[in-house]
């Protein structure tokens, strides 16, 4: 435990009368040579004291320690005192601590290799004193030459060494200290790499010290932003913990993040438009006005009392109300401060090399790191708004990124035939990729029109294997159930309801052939494929100009869609709605709705019938009471109708990186917006030859079959 205690230095002991110097005699000397040799025997006489003074300092420091071991702690505890030291509880102003304890150092640097555990005081004292933020630069460094001695010699040192340099990351979140922190934090970089460097197996110890130091989500925005800023000058140094660093800060950013439970733009809404929707009364009833008139006349005492305490209520629902708001702000602005910090960070770390335009290996390493994160991190959560577009900012820099995301994301989804048997994946990881895959090219401006074909050509190509796995277990089911009906003539009423539907392979099917399971139970078994047709349907809103071409060829001109040329990656889009899955149900309404419209205004497909069919299947299902969900469907489920990890980001600082490579809505007939939303780099189409293959640790697929994984330019991707 580091020692608190605030107590003013003692005066260093004086030098016993034994060790002081006698007194030189004068000798009679000329009046010309008195004044040299008075100042030079003042100098000798000012170096002996010195020098007397450093060797009777560094005895006294050896003795103290020396008496320890005899149970004596009299001279140790002074010794201790004089390293206790803090800026705001000590009386003692900076340049007197500064000077009371400079002759100490060096008597306890010669002594430092009998700083074991025994000393535990002594050590924690000169460890957590504030001396890193002492006016002397020349103090400071004699002090972490100290430290540095401290930890090498001993390297048991090095957890407490670390937890009480980390304290030091927030280091200016007060007024009074802000002009003084950079210089600080310098101090404290320099001395951190010093030790790093030093010692290769203190990055445990300096990791464990920056989880511990973090500060808890309720802390304010600059306090979160100071620690993190710090964090991340750590990484630039100790490159080896940046995977569990960095872990641990997307963590704290993710509990950030689900706090935000209210839009943006419901917290900017004016108290004008508050107040006009309070007064058109949107919490009343359409018949409360009249069924309030014809009971006026019999209740207006009634009506008076009620007044008063409608008003404290109306009062109370309101304060709240305005508590949740600030509350939502407060957190929303904390969540920008940290989010745009981390960006900053990724773009400095992620410029091109001038030379040769391309990324470096160092970035390369750092984004398969951040690639990983998002694996374990954010792929689970589904409550996060935006932590998960810094993924989206580090694909924008280089295709291959971009490319290598998508293949990670279409692994996750896995193959179609095996995506329900398959154990190692969890469902709902599985429709989370399915999630970020459709987000990412819906969103992402950098991806070509080749890339976006490619994308949801593969999607197309699972959906239809998927769809003919099931008709493949239907037909089994069919043939199993005959053979267990060889003489259905002799079968009783009782036995042919019994045998009238069986589960062959996890299908359902009737002795009719047609599905029996209501939506829940077919969207308990089949949520993969329902996530991955809404993925299709919802690219296609978005990039449908990317998959069709005029009649004479070129791009599509938004006042002619007639007989507009589909590519063929898109071919199979009709079976997949019209299959007996019935996707358009399992989807997403909205989405399902906005792709009839789109299909419909570009003549792809037309399929309002079968959203109007759903819709009175629906409410004939309500009506006969088998709308029960079991829980885990149901919520999975509402997972995939609210669940669209890159739609706009609405901070307005961290929104700053994001806008110039985000692909915003477009009406069909809009003219292209002036940013060019469609507009691809022409290196997006220029072929990698050459060079060597991806890591094998490093499992993905690749989605550009033009730019393989196993073919990038002279670079290797590797996990630090």
């Amino acid at each position: 435990m580091p020692i608190t205690e605030a107590d003013s230095t003692p005066a260093p002991p004086e030098p016993p009368q034994s060790q002081q110097q006698p007194r030189p005699v004068r000798r009679a000397v000329s009046r010309k040579q008195r004044p040299v040799e008075d100042a030079s025997s003042s100098t000798q006489q000012a170096a002996g004291t010195l020098i007397d003074k450093a060797v009777f300092l560094r005895k006294f420091t050896e003795n103290a320690l020396l008496q320890v071991k005899e149970g004596n702690h009299e001279e140790y505890s002074k010794l201790v005192k004089v390293f206790l030291y803090s800026q705001r509880e000590a009386g003692l102003a900076p340049e007197q601590y500064v000077q009371d304890v400079t002759p100490w150092i060096s008597a306890v640097s010669a002594n430092v290799s009998a700083l074991d555990i025994s000393y535990r005081e002594l050590v924690s004292a000169i460890l957590y004193s504030d001396w890193i933020a002492a006016p002397d630069d020349r103090f400071v460094h004699r002090y972490a030459t100290l430290v540095l001695q401290i930890v090498s010699a001993h390297p048991a040192w090095v957890p407490q060494a670390m937890a009480a340099l980390a304290r030091w990351f927030v280091y200016g979140a007060k007024a009074a200290d802000i002009a003084t922190a950079p210089a600080v934090h310098d101090r404290l970089h320099s001395l951190l790499e010093q030790v790093y460097r030093a010692i290769p197996t203190c990055g445990a110890s300096l990791a464990a010290a920056i989880t511990d130091a973090h500060p808890f989500r309720t802390a304010k925005a600059n306090v979160q932003v100071l620690f993190l800023q710090n964090v991340l000058r750590t990484l630039d140094y100790a490159v080896g913990l940046r995977r569990e660093v960095l872990h641990t800060v997307l963590n704290r950013i993710i509990q950030v993040d689900v706090e935000v439970q209210i839009e943006i733009e419901e917290l900017d809404a004016n108290d004008e438009g508050e107040n006009a929707a309070t007064e058109e009364g949107i919490f009343e009833f359409e018949d409360d006005e009249s069924e309030s008139e014809s009971e006026s006349e019999g209740s207006e005492d009634d009506d008076d009392d009620d007044s008063s305490s409608d008003s404290d209520s109306d009062a109370s629902h309101s304060s709240k109300l305005g508590e949740i708001k600030y509350s939502a702000k407060w957190v929303v602005a904390k969540l920008d401060a940290i989010m745009s910090t981390l960006f900053a960070w990724l773009e400095q770390h992620s410029q091109p090399d001038k030379a040769t335009h391309e990324m470096p290996e160092a970035t390369s390493q750092l984004f398969l790191v951040f690639l990983d994160l998002f694996n374990t991190v954010v792929l689970p959560t589904f409550k996060s708004r935006y932590t998960q577009f810094f993924v989206f900012y580090l694909c924008a820099k280089d295709a291959q990124y971009a490319d290598v995301f998508l293949g990670t994301m279409m692994g996750t989804v896995g193959e179609p035939v095996r995506s329900t048997s398959s154990g190692q994946v969890p469902t709902v990881a599985k429709v989370a990729a399915a999630s970020y895959l459709s987000s990412f090219v819906a969103r992402a401006r950098i991806l070509s029109s080749d890339i976006v074909r490619n994308v949801i050509g593969i999607l197309v190509q699972w959906a239809s294997a998927y769809i003919e796995w099931q008709e493949q277990l239907q037909r089994e089911a069919e043939e199993e159930l005959q053979r267990r009906q060889p003489h259905p003539w002799a079968k009783t009423y009782a036995q042919a309801a019994t045998a009238a539907t069986t589960t062959i392979g996890g299908a359902r099917i009737s002795s009719s052939g047609s599905s029996s399971a209501s939506l829940a139970v077919d969207f308990e078994r089949h949520a993969v494929f329902y996530a991955v047709t809404q993925a299709i349907i919802y690219m296609f809103c978005f990039r449908w100009r990317d998959m069709a071409e005029a009649p004479g060829g070129g791009p599509v001109v938004e006042s002619e869609l007639d007989n507009l040329r589909w590519c063929a990656e898109v071919e199979g889009i009709q079976r997949i709605v019209f299959s007996k899955l019935n996707p358009l149900r399992g989807c997403s309404s909205e989405i399902a709705l906005q792709f009839a419209q789109v299909a419909s205004q570009t003549n792809f497909m037309f399929c309002y019938a079968v959203l109007q069919q759903n819709r009175r299947t629906g409410n004939e299902a309500k009506e006969l009471g088998d709308n029960e969900v079991p829980s885990h469907s149901n919520l999975l489920r509402a997972e995939l109708e609210t669940f669209f990890p890159f739609d706009p980001m609405r901070l307005p600082i961290s929104r700053q990186f994001i806008d110039d490579i985000y692909l915003a809505w477009q009406e069909v007939g809009a003219e292209p917006s002036s940013d060019g939303g469609d507009d691809n780099d022409d290196d997006d189409d220029e072929e990698f030859t050459g060079g060597a293959g991806v890591v094998n640790q490093m499992v993905a697929m690749s989605i550009s079959p033009a730019r393989p994984l196993s073919a990038l330019h002279d670079r290797v991707f590797m996990s630090s």
